[in-house]
């Protein structure tokens, strides 16, 4: 029976509150330890189990009907109606259930855990965290659960307080080891279990703790209660593919565990330098003109040192080692990127200042116009150059095509306002023009005046007007000439 199918059981039966908790244990709890407190802890009955199996390595999920909600008592129209009542879900993992689907369990329980610890695990400090880890990393990083969150950890073999003190003691000292090694979430680093749990309780194993469950919180309507195993779901299946490939390698679960710590510290030494290196004594940003050099040696620094933690075996041989390396880099450089547009703003503000230094430089004359538009092209050119060092050779970060045309009008906008004002002021005048001539070339149609043979009307004959002769050189042959009316040669008869 899945978390659901007890959910909906429970709302059925009148349940109007329901607390959800996931069943885990650490890796030195037996099978038959586990299988006897799962019905001892919450206190399965024989009648229950008439009705119900309950099994360790069956059931996923069963449910518990604790008590009548008194609220409903005092209200005379419900008299007659089923009682109230609030109920448990717990959600039992299998043993041989992956890290991902445990915690994928705890998400939708809401981040109620109830956690048993075996006292041998607890001295060796050792196979506590094997699935608990995970679970605490997807719902410190999962903003939809918005219920309170409780751990109740169960010390198996503890029969006394100082018992229970001692294994307090040991388990948040391992907890503190862990909890620096996982994703941590956005809203601050977590280094304690309190800080992932409203609450924590250590009991002992010699009694149950169903009605704790009740007392300490994390109770939920059942549509809340459905909505967090839905989005556990669904973000399950978002993450599917990648969890498999991830469960079917060691060496990929190894170098997940092993490298992310180390990508992390690789990533905050990389800001470090650049920051450093790109602030002043107040920890302001200046304006750093290899800075795009910078950045592609502090990034490369950190992936030499990266890969020399990390070992060449893990890097060759795992793709989660390979695709986490990668990602290392793309991080590296998408949190630069930031620190770059300041650099580029930095430069528009110094190639506008340069400008202006520049300007004040020159003379008044009637040249002045060409003058500050020589300045503006400089002050440009000086933007343009320099914006290309800003920028990482590796980084795939844009250019400043935008950010200079921006600088080129705006230089050319002060340009106008200041040759206005001046021209006001009786400051500037411009150089006059200068005149020019213009000589025009044409054909006339009758260069030897009116023929007769032609009227004006009939200009543009239907044969054409030949005035090139033959030889190219003369108008007129001689043997034209001698022979008959030379006009022949150059006017056709019509």
């Amino acid at each position: 029976m899945s978390l659901s199918s007890v959910i909906n059981d429970l709302e059925a039966e009148g349940a109007s509150q329901i607390a959800t908790f996931a069943f885990l244990t650490s890796r030195g709890v037996t099978k038959a330890t586990r299988s006897h407190l799962l019905k001892s802890l919450f206190a399965i009955t024989e009648d229950e189990l008439s009705e119900v199996e309950i099994e360790d390595d069956v059931t996923t999920a069963f449910g518990k009907k604790m008590w009548e909600d008194l609220e409903h008592d005092t209200d005379e129209e419900d008299d007659e109606e089923a009682p109230v009542f609030t109920g448990i879900a717990v959600a039992n993992p299998l043993p041989w259930a992956s890290v991902t689907e445990v915690a994928a369990t705890v998400q939708a329980c809401g981040g109620n855990i109830v956690f048993v610890a075996s006292l041998e695990d607890l001295f060796r400090g050792e196979g506590l965290f094997d699935k608990l880890a995970p679970a605490i990393e997807r719902i410190v990083n999962n903003d939809e659960c918005t219920e309170t969150k409780n751990l109740v950890m169960v010390v198996e073999g503890a029969t006394t307080p100082a018992d229970l003190l001692n294994a307090k003691e040991k388990l948040e000292a391992a907890a503190a080891v862990i909890l620096a090694n996982i994703v941590q979430p956005k809203s601050g680093p977590v280094t304690t279990l309190q800080q992932v749990f409203d609450s924590v309780e250590y009991v002992a194993s010699t009694g149950p703790v169903d009605e704790l469950l009740c007392d300490i919180g994390g109770k939920c309507d059942p549509a809340s209660a459905m909505t967090n195993v839905a989005n556990a779901v669904f973000q399950d299946a978002q993450t599917q593919t990648t969890a498999a490939g991830l469960q079917g390698s060691p060496l990929d679960l190894a170098a997940g565990r092993k490298l992310l710590p180390i990508s992390r510290k690789a990533l905050a030494s990389c800001l470090s330098v650049v920051n450093s290196n790109a602030s002043n004594e107040n920890g302001e940003m200046v304006l750093v003109r290899d800075f795009g050099a910078l950045c592609d040696a502090a990034v490369k620094t950190s992936i030499d040192t990266f890969d020399k933690e990390a070992g060449a075996n893990l890097l060759e041989k795992s793709p989660v080692a390979k695709r986490i390396r990668k990602e290392l880099v793309e991080e590296m450089y998408s949190d630069l990127e930031g620190q770059y547009e300041e650099q580029v703003k930095l430069l528009h503000t110094a190639a506008f200042d340069s400008f202006k230094s520049s300007l004040s430089k020159l003379r008044l004359s009637p040249r002045l116009a060409a003058d500050m538009e020589k300045v503006a092209g400089d002050a440009v050119k000086l933007f343009a150059d320099t914006s290309k060092t800003i920028r990482a050779k590796n980084g795939g970060w844009s250019n400043a095509g935008v950010e200079t045309a921006s600088l080129r009008k705006e230089l050319k906008e002060y340009i106008t306002l200041r040759l206005q004002a001046a021209r006001a002021g009786g400051k500037y005048t411009p150089v006059p023009r200068k005149g020019f001539t213009m000589g025009f070339h044409w054909l006339l149609p009758k260069p030897f005046g009116n023929d007769y043979r032609l009227e004006p009307w009939q200009v543009h004959a239907k044969d054409d007007l030949v005035y090139v002769p033959k030889d190219k050189i003369t108008d007129v042959r001689k043997e034209d000439v001698m022979t008959g009316d030379w006009r022949d040669s150059i006017v056709p008869c019509p």
